[in-house]
């Protein structure tokens, strides 16, 4: 299966691809599909990949004290695995398919030759990875000033 490159271009790059970059960026990714109930990352397992979430959605979740705890939803766009990608560190998270779902992976080599083969769409690739992180964090401070006030009493 071929990825979709006017996607890419449109939700997660935002810039427009010639026909070589999109090539390359075929031969690069993995598409999977994964049906409800599939489990697309294990916490405590590392692969190094980067995933990004086509179409469908997704659990995020934990486990602590023996209970998994549902962090977020993943949506189309959303990136996951970005983490042990990054750092080579172990899944922090579990992700489950909530749905039907279709999944582009890159893997670090993979991402190692697009360095080499392309800055360009290595640098639209990061600045995408790099605003979902501040929106992770920026959701997580939300909550963080939400549950000080519930603490503390304060009603805003």
């Amino acid at each position: 299966m071929n990825i979709d490159t006017e996607w890419l271009e449109e939700h997660v790059l935002l810039c427009k691809l010639n026909d070589e970059d999109k090539a390359l960026l075929d031969s690069l990714f993995e598409v999977s599909s994964y049906s409800t109930g599939d489990v697309i990352v294990a916490q405590g397992e590392s692969d190094g990949e980067l995933y990004l979430l086509y179409s469908g959605s997704a659990d995020i979740t934990c486990m602590s004290e023996g209970q998994n705890i549902r962090v977020a939803i993943a949506r189309a766009a959303s990136l996951f695995g970005e983490m042990s990608f990054l750092t080579g560190d172990v899944a922090s998270a579990t992700v489950t398919a909530k749905e039907e779902s279709v999944i582009y992976r890159l893997s670090r080599s993979a991402y190692s030759e697009l360095m080499i083969k392309n800055q360009d769409l290595v640098y639209a690739l990061f600045a995408h990875l790099l605003v979902h992180a501040g929106s992770v964090i920026r959701r997580m401070n939300e909550e963080q000033v939400a549950l000080q006030n519930y603490i503390t009493g304060r009603r805003v």
